[in-house]
């Protein structure tokens, strides 16, 4: 009898180790699934400027409302949940601006979105001026965008962007009315 029980106790064991082993690959398999969905790559979203205009200006603030390109490269849309993102012309630091909206970029698409900028120092308001008068201006911009995945979390991505935009007879107002242009040209 205890030879029986004790090939009986093995075979359980057996299929014990067995069920085990296979719950342990299914859940690695389901986990590991699960972290490619969830992990795979974006491609953060390029930023480039089409539009500024000079809104007001008093001795201790003046007002930028800056036209920024969203273009997303990935073949799925990006639904952004926030973006920073800091402006330089001709190598000066101008200011800051912040979009707090949800906007969905269409797959291999584009949106024009408006930014509001406050600009504090009475140097700058002059200098902001001097810039948008020249017509032809050298921008920079970094900042980040809080991209909404599709598990519902939130992730920044950066973005750095060099380009110029040539104002040259256009009116700030104008440069994204006329279908000719963006006013832009990026490097």
């Amino acid at each position: 009898m205890s030879l029986h029980n004790g090939n009986h106790r093995e075979s359980r064991e057996s299929h014990l180790g067995w069920s085990l082993s296979c719950l342990l690959l299914l859940t690695l398999t389901v986990v590991g699934s699960a972290g490619c969905a969830t992990t795979e790559a974006l491609t953060p979203p390029e930023v480039s400027l089409v539009d500024l205009e000079f809104v007001d200006a008093t001795i201790f603030e003046s007002t930028l409302d800056v036209g920024v390109r969203i273009f997303n490269e990935n073949p799925e849309p990006l639904i952004l949940d926030g973006a920073v993102i800091k402006l330089e012309l001709d190598g000066r630091k101008f200011g800051k601006g912040a979009m707090s909206e949800r906007v969905e970029v269409p797959r291999l698409g584009s949106v024009v979105q408006r930014l509001e900028m406050h600009l504090n120092h009475l140097a700058v308001a002059t200098k902001i001026k001097t810039v948008i008068e020249s017509k032809m201006v050298n921008y920079s911009i970094t900042g980040k965008v809080y991209v909404v995945t599709p598990s519902g979390s939130i992730k920044r991505l950066p973005i750095d962007k060099q380009g110029q935009i040539d104002l040259r007879g256009k009116t700030p107002q104008n440069l994204l009315d006329d279908p000719t242009t963006t006013g832009a040209v990026d490097d």
